[in-house]
């Protein structure tokens, strides 16, 4: 039997945007293509060939994740700094082509404005909920992106079947020669695969067979209260020497190494609180590995510096800052000439009493409303911010909006073309920021990284922490931005009231 993967991220290739020039009249303006689909399941049989498979669906597995190519129920929406739509640049979605490519052509936008994609959900009622994912102008680039009402009588999205790329085979297994002292061998066939085994035989291996990568193995000397720790052995194994253990094959168990190892150090701020997920990332072949996990009580870790068969080390934090409770996630290059990393974030304070204004004041103009974020952080200490704010409107309609924008004490929020912002009640509100000095590559994954497509396709429902609408990248372009990632440093936190 097997199972599937699939990433929060799905994606396709980013296309690039560049802009060309006149002669005459000197470098023009940008323009973009944003393609709009409609991620959902169908039964594997229905697929046509050459249509994008995602993966196999969690709810029924006769079906697929895949997408169409958006014919209706949404538009595009030009918006000035205030927040105010320029009503005569809007583009419904019957003026978009058949291939559901929209162009944005960034001249029309004013500088301090934005674009939008907006979804209007009308149901059988006939009152629209609205859905909206919008973007600063300076942030825009050639986007693939989801809506989430059926769509009908419209073409597939083209695409690869990424399921080999994510199935698990039951039974996977690997054997290493047994060392002495040894209580613990842990397997990664990827950040998001780890398993492991107290002895050195048939050590499960969350991978496909065959497989398609190289698998991690790291030893222990030491397993207490579920942590490990004292790194005593390494290796990469071929996909050659993996295999379903219940067929019993004949088995060729792998050599691993103790050679240059040496220890190093990490320490946090006062304030801040590890949890799962806190790991040293070994990167190999165009893949990322669990080396080691971290754990807030265990301030040394293990590496090899001079393994030649990684190509760069990285720590991974996740937690959370105990006085203000945002969460926090933080990619750190070691650098192996310095034995210690120190974990710090920029001051952060709770997001209590931050709120939706009316009337808010801009340097130009003023807008209808706003979020202020009650100094709960300092803009120029980051580089990114998404807003989402969900509330329901006097009429009794949902109206979900997320915004990416540099980020400022108050964020205007952007009109609606089908319903008015007149607020009844605000269901949740979220800020997440990135402090990184920020680069297409992170830009994308910052933004990718909130949309569950699984849940989108699946269920419709907007989980936490996630755009009804938004980027959707595959999952070979999710490991190129999440490595690019890791060569860097880089903190994204977020809260919700």
């Amino acid at each position: 039997m097997k199972k599937t993967a699939l990433p929060v991220l799905l994606s396709t290739a980013l296309l690039s945007a560049c802009g060309g020039s006149d002669s005459n009249h000197g470098p023009t303006a940008p323009r973009y293509s944003w393609q709009i689909i409609q991620l959902h399941t169908l039964k594997e049989s229905d697929v046509k060939k050459g249509c994008v498979i995602y993966a196999t669906a969690e709810n029924d597995p006769s079906r697929v994740i895949t997408a169409s190519v958006a014919n209706s129920g949404y538009n595009i929406l030009f918006h000035h700094g205030d927040g105010s739509i320029i009503e005569e640049l809007t583009i419904p979605a019957i003026d978009v082509p058949n291939n559901g490519i929209v162009t944005i052509n960034s001249a029309l936008v004013p500088d301090e404005g934005y674009v939008s994609l907006e979804e209007i959900d009308s149901g059988l009622s006939g009152n629209p909920d609205v859905y909206m994912f919008s973007m600063a102008k300076s942030l825009l680039s050639d986007q693939l992106l989801n809506v989430r009402s059926a769509q009908t009588n419209s073409d597939c999205y083209k695409g690869k079947d990424y399921r080999k790329q994510t199935d698990i085979e039951d039974n996977t297994a690997v054997s290493v020669l047994q060392e002495s002292g040894v209580e613990y061998y842990q397997s990664s066939y990827g950040l998001d695969r780890v398993a492991g085994r107290d002895i050195s035989a048939h050590i499960p291996v969350l991978a496909p067979l065959p497989a398609q990568r190289d698998t991690l193995i790291t030893a222990y000397y030491s397993k207490q209260d579920q942590q490990l720790s004292d790194l005593a052995y390494y290796g990469f194994v071929e996909p050659s020497y993996l295999y379903n253990s219940q067929q019993a094959p004949e088995i060729t168990a792998a050599t691993l190494s103790n050679q240059g190892l040496i220890p190093m150090y990490w320490q946090a701020a006062a304030n801040l609180s590890l949890d799962q997920g806190s790991a040293i990332v070994a990167m190999h072949d165009q893949q990322s590995y669990l080396w080691q996990p971290l754990y807030q009580h265990i301030d040394q870790f293990t590496i090899a510096p001079e393994y030649a068969e990684v190509s760069h080390w990285s720590a991974l934090f996740a937690g959370e800052s105990n006085d203000s409770h945002w969460r926090f996630q933080t990619a750190m290059s070691i650098d192996t000439e310095d034995s210690q990393l120190v974990l710090a974030l920029p001051e952060l304070s709770s997001m209590e009493y931050s709120d939706i204004l009316q009337d808010c004041p801009l340097v130009q103009g003023q807008a209808k409303h706003c979020i202020d974020n009650d100094a709960s952080f300092e803009a120029t200490d980051f580089a990114l911010q998404r807003t989402q704010v969900r509330l329901i409107n006097s009429s009794n309609r949902a109206f979900y909006q997320s915004i990416y924008a540099e980020p400022k004490a108050q964020q205007p929020l952007l009109q609606s073309s089908a319903i008015e912002l007149s607020i009844r009640e605000v269901e949740r509100l979220e800020i997440a920021l990135i402090d990184a000095e920020l680069n297409a590559t992170q830009q994308q994954y910052f933004m990718a990284k909130y949309m569950n497509s699984r849940s989108i396709a699946e269920t419709g429902q907007v989980q936490a922490f996630s755009d009804a609408n938004g980027v959707i990248i595959d999952p070979e372009q999710q490991q190129t931005l999440y490595l690019d990632m890791l060569k860097h440093s880089a903190s994204i936190v977020q809260q919700a009231k």
